[in-house]
């Protein structure tokens, strides 16, 4: 028998990357593809990542020029696009949809503000990697992580603590 299912910790709409090779592995890929699209019509998924989708394709329609902003900025990348939109994805639906930019380096950032020193935000690499930075008072943090099947815990941890009263 053929089972899938998502980490315990993982968003219950993101399921983990199919690195099965039989064709069990192509039929539930095809049923989770199935699934997915479902769980994307609803309204509570569609109101939770209407904001990140119009966004992307604003930046796709908008920002596919080089020296969009008159000062030299790279045009978007559509692969950091799509990174994007798999980040939003694995985002659990307790955090709120966060501003999102468009960087001159053609990537995408989301960014938790809540005061000058209570910020933190991720940007989203055609690499597969999330930057992120955060400012917390006085204390500060950085650093990269892989984007995979679930949001890294380091940066879950730090949305949360920017989101703390």
């Amino acid at each position: 028998m053929t089972m899938t299912c998502a980490p315990p910790k993982a968003n219950f709409n993101a399921f983990p990357i199919n690195l099965g090779v039989s064709l069990g592995a192509d039929a539930i890929e095809r049923q989770v593809m199935e699934l997915q699209i479902m769980f994307y019509h609803s309204i509570t998924m569609v109101k939770h990542y209407e904001e990140t989708l119009k966004i992307v394709d604003k930046a796709i329609k908008e920002y596919s020029e080089e020296d969009w902003d008159g000062y030299g900025a790279q045009p978007v990348d559509a692969v950091a696009c799509q990174n994007a939109i798999w980040f939003s994805r694995l985002l659990p639906m307790n955090i709120p949809v966060p501003e999102i930019y468009i960087d001159t380096d053609g990537e995408i950032t989301f960014e938790w503000y809540l005061a000058p020193r209570k910020v933190f935000s991720v940007t989203a690499r055609r690499n597969k990697e999330l930057a992120y930075a955060g400012l917390f008072g006085v204390n500060k943090t950085h650093g990269t992580e892989s984007l995979y099947d679930e949001v890294p815990e380091t940066i879950l941890e730090n949305i949360s603590r920017v989101l703390a009263e």
